[in-house]
Formats: structure tokens, C-alpha cells, sequence
């Protein structure tokens, strides 16, 4: 299962790759008034309110964390049926049936150091080019990227719809802060964005603006500043459990008792020095096993477990954020795990031996290479070691 790290950080989720291709229940969530229009937001996103503005056709989306404007004629996407817990806000045309529809979405991904748009900006752009959207994003091109003000910047590319075949144009606006970094991504059909598309999406660029708290993180040019406003701002639960839906493409989640477990045990997420090691190995339930966790995951969902197993795939960067890792372990009898690990896996490779200790945090599925699909458990991962 390839899952970019650099897209998960990024988190610069396209509206076209998310199914939004019912553009009627898209409607039903924007009310009839569109003067005034309250978008529900996912768990823990506040409300919007956008206002209609005297200038050029555009109304106001507002939140607590930002605000920006968008055309007057679009309408608020129900965000609940979207179903990407990262994304704060989302308008579509609602004129246009098709899943490469013109729209606009703001996402808020966990921000856990320093980092420049410009790093962001091209490790995205290479993985567009890699075809790892190949069923939405083909054949990439990057027109323009644009650094601005407190270590923002703008990326502007040209991709073919892998659905429909249309030209499309993406503009993205990523803006670190803390405890989030923003990206306001805008996409147009190339016809619209050359046909008045190009001067609305600047527009909204410019009217984008992030709350004086939100904003925080931008004002600092040193990684220390950053780090420390983090970390009174931001937990390793927090950042772990904004992760596991996007790892998964929404079929897990992060339970309120694994989140409360690791917070309570930061120090083994991970554990680095020989003493949380230790700790991490003292407190692993050695009886329980994957057919355990397979039958029912709720009564382990804040039990440390011990797994040993070839690692079929793993990835790693060591970017701005920190080392993180996704591995991709299977047992001796065949069950798959994925774990997420905030630290680097040392010299750890393909085919390696290891032991993994972590947390049982979802179950999900993906699809395999023989055209079926995989059951797994997702770990919270504690310790990775060869075995």
C-alpha cells in the first residue's frame, strides 16, 4: 500500500480525487438563501458563515482559524458526506455535474515543525509527477511556484483529468503555520480558468488570511521558535490521529481511547532513549495476538501489542517535520499490519526481520496487487527494531 508521506503531510486534498461526483447531495448542503450560508463542518471544525461581498460577484467564508472569498455562485460542500476530516472548508460550482467540477477546499494538516512551502511545494510536485494519483492526476506539469510573505507561496500546475479526460489547472496556496499548515487549493477546467478563472483564483489567494493565533508560526523564521509554539500548541496524539484517516483514505480512524492512551504515554511515541524502550517493552500484553485483535480491536485499543514479521514495504522521510515512516509488516501467518511511526527506522530495509511494538489503533483494508483487497491492523507505533 504507497501511501506519500509528502502528500499526507501536505495534506493538499483536490476535491477531484475525494468523489465529489454527486454534485446534487453537494447542493442539498448550502442553503437556499444564498446571501447567508452556514457550512457543517466535520467533528472538531468550526462553522462557516460566508458573507456576500459588494466586490465582483464573491462572498466571505469565515472561520475561527481563517478566511477567504470565493465566487458568490458557488455553493458550501457538506463536509460530513465528503468525508475528509482534514479538509476546513470546501465551495463547488454547482452548475457543473462532472467530478473535475470547479471548486475550492482549505485543508489544515498537522504542522509538528519548521518547514518552507517551497520544500512542500516541490516534493508534491514530484509526487504528482510520479503518477501516484494516476486515476485523477495525469500527466502533471508545473507552471509557476511563487514564494511570499512569512514562508508561504503559491504553486500553480496543469494536469489531465484521469476520469474524464478534461484539462485542469490547480492553484495551491500553502501557508505554514501552527499548530496546522494551510493549503487553499482552487481548480479549474482549463477553459474556465482561461476564460476568467485565472484573475477569480488570484483573488482568492490574495483575500486568503489566517486568524493572528493561526498565524502564530508564520511570524518565526527560526525552527526553535517554531518547535517550541508546537509544542505547547500541538501533541504527538493530536498529529498521529490526523494522520490515520488519510493513511487509511478514510476507512479507520483513531478511537477516543487510543488517542487518550498516547497522550498519557508521549514518551513512547516514540520511544528513543534505552529508558522508554524499556517501558514500552514492560508494558506490552504478550498475550494477545492478531486473531485477537482481528475478532474484536476494542478491547486492545489502549493495550500495547508485540509483532514480528517481514516488512513488505516501507517509507520514510526525513523531512522539516522530523523522520516519519509508514511500514507495511506481515506475520508468519500471513496477517498484515501498517504502522505509523514518528522517528526514523535506522537501517531498516524491504524484506528486514523486525519487531514492532504499538498500539492496535483501526482496522482497515486497501487494495493488492492481485487486484483484491488486503485486511489490516494499523499500529500506533511505540518501537521498530530487526529481529
Amino acid at each position: 500500500m504507497k501511501k506519500s508521506i509528502v502528500l499526507i503531510l501536505s495534506l493538499c486534498l483536490l476535491l477531484t480525487a475525494c468523489g465529489s461526483k454527486d454534485k446534487e447531495k453537494e447542493k442539498a448542503a448550502a442553503e437556499d438563501n444564498k446571501t447567508t450560508v452556514t457550512q457543517e463542518a466535520a467533528k472538531d471544525t468550526p462553522k462557516e458563515t460566508p458573507k456576500e461581498s459588494n466586490e465582483a460577484k464573491t462572498a466571505t467564508a469565515e472561520t475561527n482559524e481563517f478566511s477567504f472569498v470565493y465566487p458568490a455562485t458557488w455553493q458550501a460542500v457538506d463536509l460530513a458526506k465528503l468525508n475528509q476530516p482534514l479538509v476546513k472548508a470546501a465551495y463547488a460550482d454547482p452548475t457543473l455535474k462532472s467530478a473535475s467540477a470547479d471548486n475550492v477546499n482549505v485543508t489544515g494538516a498537522p504542522n509538528t515543525g519548521y518547514v518552507k512551502a517551497k520544500t512542500v511545494a516541490d516534493a508534491t510536485v514530484a509526487q504528482y509527477k510520479s503518477g501516484v494519483l494516476g486515476d485523477v492526476i495525469k500527466d502533471y506539469k508545473k507552471i509557476s511556484y511563487d514564494d511570499k510573505a512569512n514562508n508561504s507561496g503559491v504553486l500553480i500546475g496543469e494536469y489531465t483529468h484521469g476520469q474524464t479526460g478534461v484539462p485542469i489547472v490547480l492553484a495551491q496556496y500553502i501557508v505554514p503555520a501552527s499548530p496546522n499548515m494551510y493549503t487553499l487549493s482552487i481548480t479549474y477546467s482549463k477553459e474556465s480558468y482561461d476564460n476568467g478563472g485565472k484573475e477569480m483564483a488570484q483573488k482568492m489567494i490574495d483575500s486568503f488570511k489566517i486568524t493572528e493565533a493561526a498565524a502564530t508560526a508564520t511570524q518565526s523564521t527560526t525552527p526553535e521558535a517554531t518547535t517550541a509554539a508546537n509544542s505547547d500548541q500541538k501533541t504527538i496524539a493530536d498529529v498521529m490521529s490526523a494522520f490515520v484517516p488519510t493513511i487509511t483514505e478514510n476507512d479507520g480512524e483513531m478511537s477516543e481511547t487510543t488517542y487518550n492512551y498516547i497522550a498519557g504515554h508521549s514518551d513512547l511515541f516514540p520511544a528513543v532513549t534505552a529508558e522508554s524502550k524499556n517501558k514500552a517493552k514492560s508494558l506490552v500484553d504478550a498475550s494477545v495476538t492478531s486473531r485477537h485483535i482481528s475478532k474484536s480491536i476494542t478491547p486492545y485499543l489502549d493495550k500495547l501489542v508485540q509483532v514480528k514479521g517481514d516488512v513488505v514495504e516501507i517509507e520514510e522521510e526525513n523531512t522539516e517535520f522530523g523522520p516519519i515512516a509508514i511500514i507495511h509488516v506481515r506475520d508468519e501467518n500471513d496477517n498484515s499490519y501498517v504502522g505509523l511511526y514518528m522517528g526514523s527506522t535506522g537501517d531498516i530495509l524491504e524484506n528486514d526481520h523486525v519487531l514492532i511494538r504499538g498500539v492496535p489503533t483501526t482496522l482497515f483494508s486497501f487494495p493488492n496487487v492481485s487486484g483484491g483487497s488486503t485486511n489490516a491492523i494499523f499500529l500506533s507505533v511505540s518501537t521498530i527494531q530487526k529481529n
